[in-house]
């Protein structure tokens, strides 16, 4: 009976601290992987799940056996309606303050009913090979979105459509999306949908008129005063190219790979409206 534990190994272009994160926060890991509920990293915790394909859904019962925060975390897999006891294990490794490798192995998999082809190892591998080598790196690996447009028109009419993007440029982004801020250093900038719905928060950390402007994003529209801001920026650069002409950069991220080509089409959109808006009647 084959008894080699199952085992996988991946590099991800994130710190050590967000992959633990991304395997032991209950939010995220239904972001990428399955839903565990008040799911808690802590050794004897048990919980439960279904996971399956569209033909059928398995139950789940583990129970977490060691917790070694950032570096290991190791539960029981089991199926209450069957045979079988497995083990399955997460080793991180840190390589550097933006490297990290995975280190996944499942053990016990012979146990399981081998009649049924769901529980045979080159399913599992399937299934695992998935999760460590797309769905994973695609949540905790990012990327920046940058875009780039020629204008011709003046460079404080452009500057002006960049600072008010509702019912202008914000149609870009789903229903569309305003701004409410002063745009001075320090001020707060929400962003919100048509009906007022509170879409992101930020804060002005640069604005020099008519060249440069950055907006720091919170990770928690519901962020409070002094509050650190999260990763994510949005940069917006106006460099002269001669008289009445101008070059547009705008630059978004780091940014979740999941998201980019949604978010790239938005930018694209968003960028064609400045510059139609912009170039209208000049």
């Amino acid at each position: 009976m084959e008894s080699t534990p199952l085992l996988l190994e991946r590099r991800y272009a994130a710190p050590i601290e967000k992959l633990w994160k991304a395997i032991t926060d209950a939010g995220q890991m239904k972001e990428w992987y399955f839903d565990l509920g008040d799911f808690k990293a802590e050794k004897g915790f048990k919980f439960q799940f279904t996971g399956g394909d569209e033909k059928i859904q398995y139950l789940h019962a583990c129970e977490i056996l060691e917790c070694d925060p950032p570096n290991k975390l190791s539960y029981s897999w089991t199926y209450p309606d069957y045979q079988g006891y497995s083990v399955l294990t997460w080793e991180l490794f840190a390589e550097g303050g933006h490297s990290t490798r995975l280190k996944l192995h499942h053990t016990g998999l012979e146990s399981f009913p081998q009649e049924d082809p769901n529980f045979r190892r080159e399913s599992f591998m399937g299934g695992w090979n998935y999760f460590v080598n797309e769905a994973l790196p695609s949540f905790v690996e990012t990327d920046t979105i940058r875009k780039s447009s020629s204008i011709e028109a003046a460079a404080e009419k452009i500057w002006d459509i960049v600072l008010h993007p509702g019912n202008q440029w914000g149609k870009a982004f789903g229903d569309g999306a305003f701004v409410e801020t002063d745009w001075t250093i320090g001020s707060t900038v929400i962003w919100t949908d048509p009906g007022g719905d509170i879409g992101s928060k930020g804060i002005v950390a640069a604005h020099r008129p008519m060249e440069y402007l950055q907006v720091d994003m919170y990770d928690d529209i519901n962020a409070v005063p002094n509050a650190k801001p999260g990763e994510y920026s949005e940069k917006y650069r106006l460099i002269k190219i001669a008289d009445r002409k101008f070059e547009l950069e705008i630059e978004c991220g780091p940014l979740a790979k999941k998201y980019l080509t949604q978010h790239e089409a938005m930018w694209d959109k968003a960028m064609k409206l400045i510059v139609e808006l912009a170039e209208k009647s000049r």
